[in-house]
């Protein structure tokens, strides 16, 4: 498929990575000014955990976009050993920043 693949498709799939990483962080930040799904004191829990829910798809799709286009963007003998690395490094690293996005978002919703 990589052979065949048209030279548009690595960068359709970055604008998605991108996108969906986007998306996923504006997700979590409302997570966060919707309720506190970690101490269930602060706003609807219920909803943020749904928010979540829906920021995780799009985590999922980001990494995989992400993995999927530097696996056609190289023409290394490596490139899927490599596109599964960024992917994986997208994971983790989304995941973390999508935490903080949700603490943001609980600081700046609920000041005492």
């Amino acid at each position: 498929m990589a052979a065949n693949a048209p030279k548009y498709m690595p960068l359709g799939l970055a604008l998605l990575f991108a996108m969906c990483a986007a998306l996923e962080l504006f997700l979590m930040f409302k997570a966060g000014c919707a309720g506190d799904p970690k101490g269930g004191s602060l706003g609807n829990p219920a909803r943020a955990l749904d928010l979540e829910s829906v920021g995780l798809l799009t985590l999922l799709l980001s990494a995989a976009s992400g993995g999927a286009a530097i696996g056609l963007a190289l023409r290394s003998i490596h490139r899927i050993a490599q596109g599964v690395a960024f992917a994986l490094l997208v994971f983790i690293g989304l995941w973390f920043a999508g935490a903080q996005f949700e603490v943001w978002g609980v600081q700046s919703c609920f000041k005492p």
